[in-house]
């Protein structure tokens, strides 16, 4: 059965670029969390030996010299997310705790 996995990474842009394009020694800053998905059939990755370097190597596809991503984790998606509320519901809570 296909499911959804979820993979984890670290987002890094490339900051030595110029008028003229990118600089040949690249200058790379973490710009926070990216999250992508590959639809598989979980057995597939539980009998991987090791599946974090094949997500990496995955990973130095989707990368470019002004964008890389490092591999952080996976998760298999089993079922849709729960929606927990609202923005508003979020802000009367916080508003509530902060009081």
């Amino acid at each position: 059965m296909k499911s959804t996995v979820l993979v984890h990474t670290q987002y890094f842009e490339n900051y030595n670029v110029g008028p003229e394009g990118f600089g040949e020694v690249p200058h790379w800053k973490p710009k926070g969390g990216h999250t992508f998905s590959i639809e598989m059939d979980a057995d597939t990755l539980f009998y991987c030996d090791n599946p974090q370097a094949v997500f990496q190597k995955m990973l130095d596809e989707q990368s470019s010299i002004a964008e890389q991503f490092e591999y952080i984790d996976y998760e298999i998606q089993w079922q849709e997310p729960t929606p927990l509320g609202t923005e508003d519901q979020f802000i009367k809570h916080m508003q509530a705790i902060e009081a």
